[in-house]
């Protein structure tokens, strides 16, 4: 306890600031106690080649300039490459309610979005299984710019199936995301970065994307898992069919 002067007690450290937690930092201290309470979680890595991705961002970008249509992020393109692999491994997309494994019909991906004080929400586009790129990336910009605003409504963050976190554009490599109520799964996403890599035969430099999945050990086995990161990594590898 501090002394009577309000300075430190021997042997602490002087304190800089006293923040209160309280407002948008309880409701996240209270999220993510609540997530480490109630999962199992555990998390699988895995490194991507993202040559054909960036090759068809870029083509996007083109179109998107000549339209003045949306641009398209490796986010946006990443949530549509989520749901396509959830298409054949639908375990994921699940929740575990009560006694009861849930799995849905709809992937409603909750998209981590952090605020410029700090906070973070994760509001959700809903049936991006039903979505083609341009729909997913309206429906992400949307959130977003409503995000930031503070204009969400209770409806954006509620219903959410997995999650997407994207720590890759502050340089981050791997990033462990925490999995949401009523959810069994998150992806994480890191920065796309050139490395020497053998390809084909040859040691050539390929842009490489780092991703983690964080999944629920009581719905998800190891191997489950490891076959829906499989199924990803093809999706993200010849995306063409992504747009």
């Amino acid at each position: 306890m501090a002394g009577e002067t309000g300075g430190p007690a021997p042997g602490e450290p002087a304190l800089a600031q006293v923040i209160p937690l309280k407002g948008w930092r309880r409701t996240m201290a209270e999220r993510m106690a609540q997530s480490h309470a109630e999962h199992a979680q555990v998390t699988q890595l895995r490194e991507v080649d993202a040559q054909a991705l960036s090759t068809l961002r870029q083509r996007l970008l083109a179109d998107a300039e000549r339209s003045s249509g949306v641009k398209v992020t490796f986010t946006h393109l990443l949530v549509v490459a989520l749901a396509r692999a959830l298409g054949r491994h639908s375990l994921l997309n699940s929740g575990i309610v009560g006694e009861e494994l849930r799995l849905y019909a709809d992937v409603n991906v909750s998209l981590a979005v952090a605020l410029p004080d700090g906070a973070l929400v994760a509001p959700v586009i809903r049936q991006a299984n039903q979505k083609n790129l341009d729909e997913v990336a309206a429906a992400a910009v949307d959130l977003a710019e409503r995000a930031r605003a503070r204009r969400l409504r209770p409806d954006d963050l509620a219903g959410g199936t997995i999650t997407l976190t994207n720590a890759g554009m502050y340089g981050t490599d791997y990033v462990t995301p925490l999995i949401s109520a009523g959810q069994n799964a998150a992806l994480g996403v890191g920065r796309i970065v050139p490395k020497p890599v053998v390809w084909e035969g040859q040691i050539a430099i390929r842009p490489r994307l780092g991703l983690s999945l964080a999944y629920d050990h009581r719905a998800i086995t190891g191997a489950v898992a490891a076959q829906f990161f499989q199924a990803l990594q093809q999706v993200i590898e010849a995306p063409e069919g992504l747009a």
